[in-house]
């Protein structure tokens, strides 16, 4: 294998470039995040690793799974639950679709552990994994047969020389896993992978994020769970000015592009489409793929363009971002980004849209630059209408921005996944119109199964439309009357629509 890099990346990372983010007003204007994480009892969560967000008990409070550790939130406090031995991190879902959260872990050979009953977690299935390497783990039903599947990418096993492919395990009708399966026979070095229907088809597509300057993979999904790369042909493959890696016995010739470690999808300018934010760790050279801000140009195409070139979309550069997630902080019906980072001398972010899909760091004005990190995802914690950020084993506290908010929480299991997971929700407020999905997964952590909308200066008395369609196809729609707490059963809803 040819483990050789660019002399401009071999210099560039043992040499330390520090930059400040730009300054984005007076802290102590403004309100700030507080760290409540002692406070509330989330002592001892683990900086390195993935967090994953979820109300696994449905006593409507979110608990978070952290670095392998499980602490239940009681009503803002939280506690240490006791798990099987050998569970570390992992991602929420109903594999066994008995209406009761349960957690794929990808600790060693990696394992569903089902939840039994409040507090108690038992072996479901073995996964079976070829390697333990810091894999990630994304799940989503890619059949549309009712059942969880999983994607687990290899990470790497070695610098520069990864031996494993990534696996997808295809949830089988009695209840077993797979055997795996590969989309590629080549060994990409992937540190994420991101499930979400770009192509609004109906369908779960994949972004899967490869490091070493790899390129980056979109899978496009036929509805039966076959997949065809199209992350060239859709303008998310990475920018690929400077030249290329020869092939070994593990890849193909590459063209140089990204080190991306993580990705997030989600509607940045609210024109119903799902965007993705392409996350690159980049060293100083230029021709080194920054953070993308890539917006979806809808139908009929669905193809990408990068906002964020020369930082025009204003994610200015740090050397080593790694992970992101998006959730509307301040309320104001958009979806802002939060930014980590994993070198000491920089320090992760958060980016305000601007409601088109630019941004502007406010990190510094609202005290949120957080140590590095490889976790973080938004979810409220205390049950205030307000999105609290966990990252850098923390938990910080939002102090508020005084505007609507609604929660959907979408329940499957009558043609669809016990947790809905590919649900897609809408919530529509006068000629405001925002969507989101249920994820199982973003690219190692995970935001709450319970979506959250910001709803800006509408009148808290004023009803708003939400509609649902689940992954069966059946569609439910309702009004809600905004700051509370919505719940949309698939046994309620509509058949799917039949085409003329």
């Amino acid at each position: 294998m040819n483990y050789a890099l660019p002399v401009s990346i071999v210099l560039a990372a043992t040499v330390g470039f520090a930059y400040a983010a730009p300054d984005t007003g007076a802290k102590q204007d403004a309100p700030v995040f507080e760290d409540v994480s002692e406070a509330a009892g989330l002592t001892g969560a683990s900086a390195g690793k993935t967090c994953a967000w979820a109300d696994y008990n449905d006593d409507g409070w979110v608990d978070v799974l952290v670095g392998g550790k499980l602490f239940r939130n009681r009503e803002g406090m939280f506690s240490l639950v006791s798990l099987p031995k050998g569970c570390g991190e992992g991602v929420w879902a109903d594999f066994d679709n008995d209406g009761r959260l349960d957690i794929v872990t990808v600790q060693g050979k990696g394992a569903v552990l089902r939840n039994a009953d409040p507090d108690r977690f038992e072996l479901l299935h073995t996964i079976g994994l070829p390697f333990s390497a810091r894999p990630r783990v994304a799940c989503a039903d890619v059949n549309s047969d009712g059942r969880i599947d999983l994607f687990v990418t290899n990470y790497e096993s070695k610098f520069g020389g990864p031996i494993y492919r990534d696996y997808l395990f295809v949830a089988q009708a009695d209840g077993s896993l797979g055997p795996a399966t590969t989309l590629t026979d080549a060994c990409w070095t992937a540190r994420g992978a991101n499930w979400a229907d770009f192509d609004n088809d109906g369908d779960q597509d994949l972004y899967v994020s490869n490091y070493r300057l790899m390129p980056n993979a979109l899978w496009l999904n036929d509805g039966s769970g076959t997949f065809t790369d199209q992350a060239k042909a859709r303008g998310v493959y990475g920018d690929a000015t400077a030249g290329k890696e020869r092939a070994s016995k593990y890849y193909p010739a590459y063209e140089y592009t990204g080190h991306t470690i993580g990705s997030c999808w989600g509607d940045l300018d609210n024109d119903g489409n799902l965007d993705l934010v392409v996350v690159n760790f980049s060293h100083p050279p230029k021709w080194q793929n920054r953070v993308q801000i890539a917006l979806n140009s809808g139908p009929p195409a669905y193809t990408f363009t990068n906002r964020n070139q020369a930082a025009a979309a204003g994610v200015y550069w740090q050397e080593s971002y790694a992970k992101g997630a998006l959730g509307d902080y301040d309320n104001d019906g958009d979806l802002d980004l939060y930014l980590t980072t994993v070198y000491p001398r920089n320090k992760g972010d958060l980016f305000q849209n601007q409601g088109d899909g630019t941004f502007k760091a406010v990190g510094n004005t609202l005290g949120l630059r957080t140590p590095h990190s490889y976790h973080v995802a938004w979810a409220d914690y205390n049950n205030d209408g307000n999105l609290d950020l966990m990252a850098a084993g923390k938990l910080w506290r939002n102090p508020g921005f005084g505007r609507a908010w609604l929660k959907v929480r979408v329940r499957g299991g009558a043609g669809s996944n016990g947790a809905a997971i590919g649900a897609r929700v809408k919530v529509s407020a006068g000629a405001r119109t925002q969507i989101r999905e249920v994820s199982g997964g973003n690219s190692g952590n995970q935001d709450p199964l319970l979506l959250h909308f910001g709803l800006a200066d509408w009148p808290v008395d004023k009803p708003v439309k939400v509609e649902v369609a689940f992954p069966s196809g059946k569609r439910s729609t309702r009004e809600v009357t905004p700051c509370n707490t919505c719940t949309i059963d698939e046994k309620d809803a509509l058949p799917p629509r039949t085409k003329p």
